[in-house]
């Protein structure tokens, strides 16, 4: 062990010395206050002239680059009008020519002569920088006139898709005909542009009725706002606000459009231009841009004109239609000029004043040692009475008395002592009576508990374990039991392993008790103490609860698929076919009626089938259904259903076929067993084409069960669906060969009932080959 050489001091000399510190401290505090305030009250005057002289020029430039963006927005904004005013003036200068022509020559030409004139006379006009050009097309959709692509003159276009795969002709038609005149937008790829991208352009057109044509014009808005975007370029560059003042101009991606440069032009990229401090601007303005209004960056530039480098401020703001960073800055250097000419005059008055700051405090530091040297002895000879008195208080054990000390200090310091003594007291007793509270909630707490110690001993369990578990307090429990207490199974192999982290986290696992298996909720603590604390609770109730509430919303949201979807589409026939029928009375011939009828009709079926297999179905969910077994007579069932479905089979010229042995009787619930057959049977007659056949006939097995099989030789299904039926899934509904619609409901009831009955349902089927049902009814009645 090494011996720290310690230098022992006394606690008048540490008083001696402290006031002697103190008294230099305060000293030099308030001489470094004085400086303090003073750099203080500088910096705030030159902060102020600063900041005013800067939101002098941030406002100026700011105002600049506010009044470029107005300019913009208002140019941008009527930009589409100006181009459609623009299209519309040309489309009618061109019908006047066009009608000035035809009356000039109509009594002594011939339609297509005149028309011949017509093309002769627009053919060579451009406009709009020589883009822009008339086409003509006639009411049958032949392009007449079209001189940037004459070899399409003649042609029939009225199948012609722009790139989004509009009808274009077809569409100019439409108002054409319907209208007159009016504009028309399409989308194309223009030659001189980006391949990938679709451009959008704006027509007019006019109909000319005595020629059967139609003439127009067309124009991109891409093409015009480069017109107008070049005119605002003009006007940019010639902007000047103060000495050096003028408005930049840069794209998002770092182009210059406008700038004012000795080494760069416009359409240069600038994206990595440094200033001599190596600032990227470019990038900084890019940064100010994606601020809420723009915003303000620094840097330093050389002035124009000259070669002298300055700081400068500049606000940007961005224009994102046009991808524009927009910018006007201003030199601020003669701000900072005129606040350094003020810090050296300040500095050389703090240099005067602080000289004779430091004689004055020398002398009263002189006054301070003299008094600081007597208070230190004063304080020694009452310590030293106050040690020796304490002394024997703590070896008698009794409490100091204040009126045994003439020191006030010494008496204020009695109290807290005594109150020491007196709180480790009560401290004592109230940890006693904690750990008999602590214990007795650990003991009812309706929660099962389990403490272990580092080496894994059970050294506590309460009452709730022993009552879930049906142990008695005598019961040895250690680890191995718990461990077969547990289902082997991957998933709690899982929990187990997670629970020997001792994380706290509750996690679900499955428990053997004295009561069946169980649903717990177990997790594992440790403390500081290294012990291990299991607690549980049973979650079974609630496991069971959600799991009906899961079946229930199940046949819930089932139901609502139905009554809101499937019985939307029937309802909606009916009510336009009624409509039709009410506001057209008198006026539709007998044929339409009794179509339109007849379309009321069969969509009223529909529902009436929805209906009944919805309430079918919701039966078997509720467990409302009751099996009333009867004899049954399954030739005279089968014909029964096929007379009820023999005219929906008729419409669709669908032969149906009843091949059950005749008198061939079985025990079983006769109207379970009517709506399988009738849902099979018109399952078949919607999913079979015109002249098919769907065949209603039975097989005995060596069993003697009865198979009723229903066929038919329709489209079939696929693979999956044959699986998913044969596994008692649900499969979507489809239309069928004549776009009969359904809810999907029919077969999930026929397997449903047919479980009632204690009978299988099997599916056999192939795309395009048609499919089988077969039924097996295991309990057969002899024949008649």
């Amino acid at each position: 062990m090494i011996k720290k050489n310690t230098k022992s001091k006394s606690l008048t000399s540490i008083s001696f010395k402290n006031n002697l510190i103190v008294s230099i401290s305060i000293g030099l505090t308030v001489a470094a206050i004085f400086i303090f305030f003073e750099i203080r009250e500088f910096n705030k005057d030159a902060e102020k002239a600063r900041k005013e002289g800067l939101a002098s020029k941030k406002q100026q430039v700011k105002r600049e680059v506010e009044n470029v963006i107005d300019y913009i927005h208002y140019t941008r904004l009527l930009m589409e009008k100006r181009m459609r005013n623009s299209l519309k003036e040309r489309t009618y200068e061109a019908w006047s020519i066009i009608n000035n022509i035809y009356h000039k020559n109509h009594k002594t030409h011939t339609d297509r002569e005149i028309l011949t004139m017509i093309k002769q006379a627009l053919r060579p006009i451009r406009f709009n920088n020589g883009r822009g050009y008339y086409f003509i097309v006639n009411v049958n959709g032949v392009e007449e006139l079209y001189p940037v692509r004459p070899q399409v003159e003649g042609k029939n276009l009225l199948k012609l898709k722009d790139a989004r795969g509009n009808y274009v002709i077809e569409d100019e038609m439409e108002i054409a005909k319907g209208q007159g005149e009016g504009f028309v937008k399409g989308y194309w790829r223009k030659p001189d542009g980006d391949s990938t991208r679709m451009y959008a352009k704006t027509s007019f057109l006019k109909m000319f009725e005595p020629l059967n044509i139609y003439v127009g014009c067309g124009d991109y808005l891409d093409d015009v706002r480069k017109d107008i975007q070049e005119d605002i370029i003009l006007r940019i560059r010639r902007i000047r606000f103060g000495k050096f003042g003028y408005v930049f101009v840069n794209t998002y991606n770092g182009v210059a459009v406008v700038i004012d440069s000795r080494h760069y032009t416009a359409g240069d990229t600038v994206w990595e231009l440094t200033d001599p401090n190596g600032v990227k601007v470019v990038q900084e303005e890019w940064k100010a841009v994606n601020k809420a209004g723009g915003g303000y960056i620094r840097y330093h530039w050389v002035k124009p004109g000259t070669n002298e480098i300055a700081p400068k401020i500049s606000f940007i703001k961005g224009v994102d239609e046009w991808q524009w960073m927009i910018g006007a800055g201003v030199y601020i250097d003669e701000i900072e000029a005129n606040i350094a000419k003020e810090r050296e005059l300040l500095y050389k008055r703090m240099l005067r004043k602080g000289l004779s700051g430091l004689l004055l405090i020398l002398i009263v530091l002189m006054v301070i040692f003299f008094l600081a040297r007597k208070n230190a002895l004063i304080i020694r000879n009452n310590l030293e009475t106050f040690i020796l008195k304490l002394r024997v208080a703590v070896k008698m054990g009794k409490q100091m008395k204040p009126e045994d000390y003439s020191l006030l200090d010494l008496q204020n310091i009695l109290p807290p002592i005594n109150e020491i003594i007196t709180h480790k007291a009560k401290i004592e007793q109230q940890l006693k009576e904690s750990e008999i509270r602590f214990r007795t909630i650990f003991e009812n707490v309706p929660i099962m508990l389990l403490v272990f110690d580092k080496d894994l001993k059970l050294t506590f369990r309460n009452k709730e374990f022993d009552k879930v578990f049906n142990h008695n307090k005598n019961t040895s429990i250690n680890t191995k039991f718990l461990l077969r207490c547990l289902p082997n199974t991957q998933k709690n192999k899982e929990v187990v392993n997670a629970m020997k982290s001792c994380d706290g986290e509750f996690r679900e696992i499955d428990v053997i008790t004295s009561h069946g298996e169980q649903n717990h909720n177990w997790a594992c603590f440790k403390t500081a103490g290294e012990e291990i604390i299991l607690a549980g609770f049973d979650i079974t109730p609630l496991y069971q609860q959600q799991k009906r509430l899961a079946e229930s919303n199940a046949t819930k949201d089932k139901v609502l698929s139905v009554v809101s979807h499937d019985l939307h589409g029937p309802f909606n026939t009916i009510i336009a076919f009624s409509n039709i029928l009410l506001n057209n009375k008198g006026k539709l011939s007998a044929d339409k009626q009794r179509r339109y009828l007849q379309h009321i009709y069969n969509s009223s079926k529909s529902m009436h089938t929805m209906l009944t297999n919805l309430l079918s179905w919701a039966r078997a969910q509720s467990g409302q259904i009751k099996l009333h077994i009867s004899i049954v007579d399954l030739h005279m069932l089968t014909q029964d259903v096929i007379n009820v479905l023999s005219p929906l089979a008729v419409q669709k010229n669908v032969e149906l076929v009843n091949k059950v042995e005749a008198h061939l009787t079985l025990a079983s619930d006769t109207s379970m067993l009517r709506i399988i057959v009738q849902n099979l049977v018109a399952n078949g007659i919607k999913f079979t084409e015109k002249g098919g056949e769907v065949v209603v006939s039975t097989h005995k097995t060596p069993q003697e069960n009865v198979q009723l099989i229903v066929a038919d030789n329709g489209i079939g299904m696929s693979a999956a669906m044959v699986k998913k039926l044969n596994q008692g899934e649900k499969v979507d509904s489809s239309q069928g060969t004549n776009n009969e619609s359904g809810t999907g409901l029919g077969l999930l009831i026929c397997q449903e009932f047919a479980s009632y009955l204690d009978a299988t349902f099997e599916v056999e089927s192939q795309p395009n080959k048609g499919t089988t049902f077969i039924i097996t009814l295991r309990s057969a009645a002899e024949e008649a």
